[in-house]
């Protein structure tokens, strides 16, 4: 988006947050953190992450391209899992949890968030 001051820095900090989703959803479920709740919260709470994150730095008209872009990924990343052999299972759930998650970001995106580096760029406004 034109008004941004930053968009390479958003764009990288997007890169990475996507590469720590896929490289956390590859290795070993031995050298990730235990955490007291289920994947599928993690799965959703990951894509919507990413779906607000890059919602807030592309067009709304491109909504229905990221939206593809993570079914995508989750679906790749499942198939992946499937393929390896390293301990981790492919599980459609977690594709849905996957959805449902890009879902809620964009949701929230056109409720009024998509603005949310444009907001962090302005602040703190000088007095």
């Amino acid at each position: 988006m034109s008004e941004l001051r930053y968009t390479r820095a958003w764009n990288l900090i997007g890169v990475v947050l996507t590469l720590v989703v896929i490289v956390s959803s590859l290795v070993p479920a031995r050298y990730l953190p235990h955490l007291r709740f289920g994947d599928k919260p993690q799965h959703l709470l990951a894509y919507a992450s990413l779906a607000l994150w890059f919602g807030g730095l592309v067009a709304p008209r491109r909504y229905a391209q990221l939206a593809l872009a993570l079914l995508v990924l989750g679906g790749g990343i499942e198939i992946a899992q499937g393929l390896m052999g390293l301990g981790r299972e492919a599980d459609w759930h977690d594709f849905y949890a996957d959805a449902l998650g890009a879902a809620l970001g964009l949701a929230l995106c056109v409720a009024g968030l998509s603005r949310w580096p444009v907001w962090l760029e302005q602040w703190p406004r000088p007095r």
